[in-house]
């Protein structure tokens, strides 16, 4: 089957979404399908070249997947998402698919006229993040479209979503719980620890908490400074962010003498596996005022899962639809700063006991790869080929492309 999965932001970057899309590409190409990417080019690329490029060195060559960047128009200088839309329905025209995927809602009123069955996933139920406005008028043509026999599957990224959009109106036939995964083979290499941290230069010494993602203030980075602070006796690595992100927070930690502090800053996605395998204890953080807590799945879950460490961190309704406390994670009361580190230091007391990260991988290891998710999806749908028309939009004929 042919997939093209649609995205409006521009490619490459290492941002939650751009990695997700990655490795849902990789995964449907794994199982044997013919998968196209069509996304906006970064602006900083001159090139498509450059940009394919740069995307090989982010997340690994062979990419296993075609690219087609489109053109990501404006209306009066704003509108780009909507503009990308627009884009990828003419590239559909000389790149004709079988099957359509989509985390764009901007995208959806306008699938059902490509004659093609698609999918919506949903991340969450607030669809703009500045006008209330809009964002329930996408809501409502979702939850239109959703009635239509080309939109196949609502995709909602945990069962607290699902449940708000059944309650918005999506029949439950169209909905499917799929929460994020990981690519399970990044994983598979034996690596030891001490390996790792030769391969990412750190010294063996105290206990390595760290933590992978956002470094927005909503992610609790100043309870991680703060428990740096008592927690001497341990070192915590800092991954991600934008720079400006990093050097912020880096100066903060100085200025505290949170010496045992290193923000280390963005780095290939391909990196990780080895930064968390150099690590003792590896650190969720989010607080209740990021926006998408209640519904969120977030993929540092199951990369943290998949490597064999201690995973410590808040006990938000949908971790606790993956996780257990005690069983294969340590979790903590959200936004208290010494649950947390109660939670860490009990992280620490059993570092010798490997019965917690063990339950976490065999976790992981049979529900939550990349591979499985696609799967379950795929095998979630109708039978496409009485759905798909032989309208304008898909009498192109295929293209080469990366």
């Amino acid at each position: 089957m042919k997939i093209g999965y649609i995205h409006p932001n521009p490619f490459p970057a290492v941002i939650a979404n751009i990695v997700q899309i990655v490795q849902m590409c990789r995964a449907f190409a794994v199982m044997g399908h013919e998968v196209t990417l069509f996304v906006p080019r970064g602006r900083e690329f001159t090139d498509d070249e450059s940009a394919l490029a740069k995307a090989r060195e982010l997340f690994g060559d062979p990419l296993q997947f075609r690219l087609v960047f489109v053109k990501r128009r404006t209306i009066m200088g704003r509108m780009q998402v909507l503009g990308s839309v627009w884009g990828t329905l003419k590239a559909l025209r000389d790149h004709p698919v079988d099957l359509l995927y989509t985390r764009n809602p901007w995208s959806v009123p306008f699938l059902k006229k490509t004659g093609i069955p698609f999918v919506f996933e949903s991340h969450d139920a607030h669809l703009h993040e500045s006008s209330k406005l809009l964002g329930s008028l996408l809501r409502k043509w979702i939850v239109h479209t959703s009635h239509h026999p080309r939109m196949v599957k609502l995709v909602a990224i945990s069962r607290a979503l699902v449940k708000v959009w059944s309650e918005l109106g999506v029949s439950p036939a169209k909905l499917i719980s799929a929460h994020d995964a990981v690519e399970l083979e990044m994983f598979k290499a034996s690596m030891t620890k001490e390996d790792a941290r030769r391969i990412v230069n750190i010294k063996d010494g105290d206990p390595i908490v760290l933590y992978t993602g956002s470094l927005k203030a909503d992610r609790g980075m100043d309870l991680i400074v703060e428990a740096a602070l008592r927690l001497t006796g341990m070192r915590f690595i800092i991954i991600g962010g934008t720079r400006q992100e990093a050097d912020a927070l880096r100066g903060k930690a100085a200025r505290l003498g949170a010496h045992n502090v290193l923000v280390k800053g963005s780095i290939p996605h391909k990196e990780i596996p080895h930064w968390l395998a150099a690590a003792d204890i590896l650190l969720m953080m989010w607080t209740w005022q990021v926006s998408t807590i209640k519904v969120c799945s977030p993929m540092k879950l199951f990369e943290y899962m998949a490597a064999k460490r201690h995973v410590v961190g808040p006990a938000f309704p949908t971790v606790l639809e993956v996780l257990e406390d005690e069983i294969d994670a340590i979790l903590f009361e959200p936004d208290k700063l010494e649950a947390m580190i109660s939670a860490l230091r009990q992280a620490h007391v059993k570092l010798d006991d490997p019965a917690m990260p063990e339950a976490a991988f065999k976790k992981v290891a049979a529900d939550y790869t990349w591979n499985a998710r696609c799967r379950r999806i795929l095998d979630s749908l109708p039978p496409l080929a009485s759905l798909k028309n032989n309208s304008k939009l898909n009498s192109g004929q295929n293209s080469a492309g990366h």
